[in-house]
C-alpha cells in the first residue's frame, strides 16, 4: 500500500514545485474554496525475486477527473481533465491492470487529476501488487461503495413505491410522507454510487441537496402523524425554517466558493434534528408506544450516523476514503417506515373488516325483521285473500242458488208450479252450488278442467231434460293469468247458456265444442230450439258484461232453427277483472 506521494499543483500561470505529501489527500481540506489540477507520483517497487504474473493497482477512491500513466504509458483515465465541475463523479474504486510489458524493478504511478471546490476531490491509499492479492481488495471496495448503496437505493425505492399504492387506496396522510420521503431518500443514494450525474455541478449538488431536504421534511410529516399533529408551533416553525434554508446555503457557497455555508446548515439541522430526537425519546417514556419508540431509535441513529459523515467529510483527511454510515443508517429507517406502514394499514384493515362485518349484521337484522314483515304481510294477504273467496262463494251461492231457492219458494207460494218446474228450479239451484263449490279447486288457466267440471255437474241434468248431448272438447293449452275471477265468469256464462236451452229453447239436440285457435281458444255451444227466449233480456246481458270482464269476444247467433253462442278467450296474458 501507497502511503506516501509527490504532488504538484498545474496551474495556468506555471507548475508549482513537486512536494512530498502522505496519503490520502482531501483536496477540500487542503485547498479550501479552491478548484486545480494535480500531478501525483507515487513510487513503488517490483521485488526482484516475485514470479511472472499479471500486476494491478486498487485505488478505493481518486476524483473528480483524473488519468493514469504507468512508467510513463497511459493506463486509464475518466472525465474531462480540462472541463471543470462535468458530470463524472468518480464514485467507483478504481481497478487498473498493470501490463507485465511495463513493469520495472522501480516504478513510477502517475496519476493526474482535476479537483472541484466542493465535491471531495482528492486521491486515497494506493495498493499495488499481484491481481490475485488485489482482486479481493478490489471486491471488498466495490462491496462497500457501490453494492451496498444500490442496494439501500434499491430498498428505499421499492418501500416508497409501496407506501404510494397505499396511499392510492386510502388517501393517509401518513402513507403519502413515507412515499415522498423513501422515494427522495432512495433517489438521493443514487448519486452515492452512479459515476456520470445527468447534470453537471453545482446543479446536480442543488438536486441533491433538495432530495435530502425533501426526505427531512417527509420524516417530520411521519412524526407529526404518527403523534396524531400534536406537534408545538415553535417546533414545526424550526424544522420549516432548517428546510428552507438548505438550498439557500448551497447557493452561498457556492456564491463565495467556500463550503463553509453548507457545513453551517449542515451542523444547525443536526443539531436540531438532535435535539427533536431527544423530545421525542422524552415524550415516549413518559407515554410508551411500540411504533414511536421505534421510529425515535430509527432517528438516533441516522442523526448519529449524518453526524459523523459531516466530521468525518471535512475535518480530517485520513477519513477521506472511508464510506459514508449514513446511506447505511437509513435502511434502518426504511425499514422501521415499512412497519410503521405495514401496521398502521393492517389496523385500518381490521377497522374495515369490523365495520363490514357490522354493516352485514345490520343487514342481516334488516333481512329478518323484513322476512318477519313479510311473512305478516303474506299471511294477511292470505287472510284476505281466503276472506274474499268466501265473500265469492257466499256471493255466488246467493246470486246463483240462492235465486233459485228464492224462485222456488216463490213459486210454492203461488201454487201454479207443477211439481216437474219445482223440482227443476231446485235442480238448478243444486248445480249452481255445486259448480260454485267445484270453482274453488279449478286449476287457474286449465279451460279443459273447468269444462270437465261443468260437464260432470250438467249431463244428468241434460239428458233428463230430454236432451242429446254431444261434448267435444280438445287438448286446450293453459292460459297464462286466467285466475279464478275469470274463470268463475267462464263457468256462469256456459251455465246461463246451458239453463237457457234447457228450459227455453225447447230443443232436442245441443252440442258443445272446444278447440284452441292459435294462442286462443273458441268455445261454441249449439242447440236446435226456437231461440233464446229469456236470454235475450238480462240473460244476454249479463253474459256479456261477464264476457267484457274476461276480455273475450262474445257473439251470440239466434234463429228459429237454433241457436249457436260463440266464446274466443285470447291465449295472450290479461290482466285479471274482478
Amino acid at each position: 500500500m501507497i502511503e506516501s506521494a509527490q504532488i504538484r499543483m498545474l496551474t495556468p500561470d506555471g507548475d508549482e514545485a513537486l512536494r512530498t505529501e502522505s496519503l490520502p489527500l482531501h483536496w477540500d481540506l487542503a485547498n479550501r474554496g479552491l478548484s486545480g489540477v494535480l500531478e501525483v507520483r507515487l513510487s513503488f517497487a517490483r521485488p526482484s525475486g516475485a514470479a511472472a504474473g499479471s500486476w494491478a493497482a486498487v485505488i478505493p477512491r481518486v476524483g473528480n477527473a483524473w488519468r493514469i500513466e504507468l512508467n510513463g504509458e497511459r493506463l486509464a483515465e475518466a472525465g474531462q481533465i480540462d472541463i471543470p465541475n462535468d458530470n463524472w463523479a468518480a464514485k467507483r474504486p478504481v481497478w487498473v491492470a498493470l501490463p507485465e510489458a511495463l513493469l520495472k524493478p522501480q516504478n513510477e504511478l502517475r496519476i493526474v487529476l482535476r479537483a472541484d471546490a466542493g465535491r471531495r476531490a482528492g486521491l486515497s491509499r494506493v495498493m499495488v501488487g499481484p491481481s490475485e492479492m488485489m482482486r479481493a481488495q478490489w471486491s471488498y471496495q466495490e462491496w462497500l461503495r457501490i453494492t451496498a448503496p444500490q442496494a439501500a437505493s434499491v430498498l428505499s425505492l421499492l418501500v416508497g413505491a409501496f407506501c404510494a399504492l397505499l396511499w392510492l387506496q386510502q388517501r393517509d396522510p401518513l402513507y403519502a410522507a413515507a412515499a415522498v420521503g423513501e422515494l427522495a431518500w432512495g433517489l438521493r443514494l443514487v448519486d452515492t454510487w452512479w459515476e456520470a450525474s445527468p447534470l453537471a455541478w453545482p446543479t446536480w449538488g442543488m438536486v441533491v441537496l433538495c432530495l435530502f431536504v425533501i426526505w427531512s421534511g417527509a420524516l417530520y410529516l411521519i412524526i407529526k402523524t404518527l403523534w396524531n399533529d400534536a406537534r408545538p408551533r415553535m417546533e414545526e416553525r424550526c424544522i420549516l425554517m432548517l428546510l428552507v434554508t438548505g438550498p439557500i446555503s448551497l447557493a452561498l457557497s457556492w456564491w463565495h466558493l467556500t463550503p463553509i455555508w453548507v457545513a453551517l446548515w449542515m451542523l444547525a439541522s443536526l443539531a436540531g434534528w438532535a435535539l427533536l430526537t431527544l423530545r421525542l425519546a422524552w415524550e415516549v417514556w413518559k407515554q410508551p408506544d411500540g411504533l414511536r419508540g421505534l421510529l425515535v431509535l430509527a432517528t438516533a441513529a441516522c442523526v448519529f450516523a449524518l453526524a459523523r459523515d459531516v466530521y468525518v467529510g471535512r475535518a480530517d483527511a485520513l477519513y477521506f476514503e472511508e464510506s459514508a454510515y449514513g446511506k447505511y443508517a437509513t435502511v434502518l429507517l426504511a425499514m422501521c417506515v415499512l412497519t410503521i406502514v405495514s401496521t398502521r394499514f393492517k389496523r385500518a384493515r381490521d377497522d374495515l373488516v369490523q365495520v363490514n362485518r357490522s354493516i352485514q349484521a345490520r343487514i342481516e337484522a334488516r333481512e329478518r325483521e323484513l322476512n318477519l314483515k313479510h311473512a305478516q304481510v303474506t299471511a294477511m294477504e292470505r287472510d284476505k285473500a281466503t276472506a274474499e273467496e268466501r265473500t265469492r262463494v257466499l256471493r255466488d251461492m246467493h246470486d246463483g242458488a240462492g235465486a233459485h231457492l228464492i224462485t222456488a219458494i216463490r213459486q210454492v207460494e203461488r201454487g201454479d208450479a207443477s211439481r216437474i218446474e219445482l223440482l227443476q228450479t231446485l235442480q238448478e239451484s243444486l248445480d249452481q252450488l255445486r259448480l260454485s263449490v267445484d270453482a274453488i279447486h279449478l286449476p287457474q288457466g286449465d279451460i279443459n278442467a273447468l269444462l270437465a267440471s261443468l260437464r260432470f255437474r250438467l249431463e244428468r241434468r241434460i239428458k233428463a231434460a230430454g236432451l242429446d248431448l254431444k261434448w267435444r272438447a280438445d287438448e286446450l293449452p293453459v292460459l297464462a293469468n286466467f285466475h279464478a275471477t275469470q274463470m268463475r265468469h267462464l263457468q256462469f256464462m256456459l251455465m246461463e247458456a246451458i239453463s237457457n236451452v234447457i228450459q227455453h229453447a225447447q230443443a232436442s239436440h245441443i252440442a258443445l265444442t272446444a278447440v284452441a285457435e292459435g294462442q286462443n281458444i273458441r268455445i261454441e255451444l249449439q242447440d236446435d230450439g226456437v231461440g233464446m227466449g229469456e236470454a235475450k233480456g238480462n240473460g244476454r246481458r249479463i253474459m256479456q258484461e261477464r264476457a267484457a270482464l274476461i276480455h273475450a269476444r262474445l257473439s251470440i247467433d239466434s234463429t228459429s232453427q237454433g241457436t249457436c253462442l260463440r266464446i274466443t278467450l285470447p291465449g295472450a296474458t290479461i290482466e285479471p277483472q274482478a
